[in-house]
C-alpha cells in the first residue's frame, strides 16, 4: 500500500501545466513524483524558487481526497507543506498514543529541531511552527440543542451548525492558526471585518463593554 504521509521529505521540483501538477520529492533517499494540487503546487514552486542557495524544501507531503464539484467521484492529489522551521524532523520514537475516553483518542507525535534536539510532543495532525511552537488545545465540549431553523440557515450557506458556530467563536475571540504558530484546535478567524462584526454583535446583544477586547 502506498504511503499517504511523507514526513521530512525534500521537495526537489514542481511542474504545473494547465490543470496538471506534479510534485517531485525525495523521501528516505528515493526520488518519486506525486500528483499534486494546482494551488498548492503553484505556491510550492514559488517557495522553491525563493530558496537563495537552491536547497530543497523540507516538509510533509500528504494525500488529500476531495469531492469534485458536481461530480460524485473523489479527486485525489498530494499537497506539500514546507516546515516553517526547516530544522524540524519527525521523532517517531517519541510517539505516544493514549486512549483517554470512549469518543476521543488523544494522539501525540514526536518531533525534534535545532532548539529541542532531545525532542518534544505535539498533537497528531499539527505541524509545529517556528522553533517548534504551537498553541495547545484548551477546548471544552458544550452540549447545545440546535433548532431546525438554524440547521436550515446553515444549509442555505452551504455549511453546518458546528462549522458556523466554531467560526463565530474564532471571530469573536480573534483566534488565529498560522504556520508560524499553529493551534491544536485549528480555530481560525475570517478576517478583520468578520471579527469586528462578531464583537459588535456581542456588544449589542450582551451589552459587552466596548473596551473589553482592548
Amino acid at each position: 500500500m502506498k504511503p499517504t504521509l511523507f514526513y521530512d521529505s525534500e521537495l526537489v521540483s514542481v511542474s504545473v501545466t494547465g490543470n496538471d501538477a506534479q510534485l517531485t520529492i525525495r523521501y528516505q533517499g528515493q526520488e518519486m513524483t506525486l500528483q499534486g494540487e494546482i494551488s498548492n503546487a503553484t505556491n510550492c514552486r514559488k517557495r522553491l524558487e525563493e530558496q537563495a542557495d537552491g536547497t530543497p524544501l523540507i516538509g510533509l507531503a500528504r494525500l488529500i481526497q476531495r469531492k469534485s464539484s458536481g461530480v460524485s467521484r473523489t479527486k485525489i492529489g498530494y499537497r506539500f507543506d514546507p516546515y516553517i522551521d526547516q530544522t524540524l524532523r519527525r521523532a517517531f520514537d517519541l510517539d505516544v498514543y493514549e486512549f483517554s475516553r470512549e469518543t476521543h483518542n488523544s494522539n501525540s507525535i514526536g518531533w525534534r529541531n535545532a532548539k529541542y534536539p532531545e525532542g518534544f510532543l505535539a498533537p497528531k495532525g499539527l505541524i509545529p511552527g517556528q522553533n517548534g511552537r504551537f498553541v495547545s488545545s484548551s477546548t471544552q465540549d458544550v452540549p447545545v440543542a440546535v433548532p431546525l431553523e438554524f440547521f436550515e440557515l446553515c444549509s442555505r450557506m452551504r455549511s453546518d451548525p458546528e462549522t458556523v458556530l466554531k467560526g463565530f467563536i474564532a471571530d469573536a475571540c480573534s483566534l488565529a492558526s498560522t504556520s508560524e504558530l499553529p493551534r491544536a484546535d485549528a480555530n481560525m478567524n475570517h478576517g478583520t471585518e468578520a471579527k469586528r462584526k462578531a464583537r459588535d454583535y456581542l456588544r449589542q446583544a450582551w451589552r459587552l463593554k466596548k473596551d473589553f477586547f482592548g
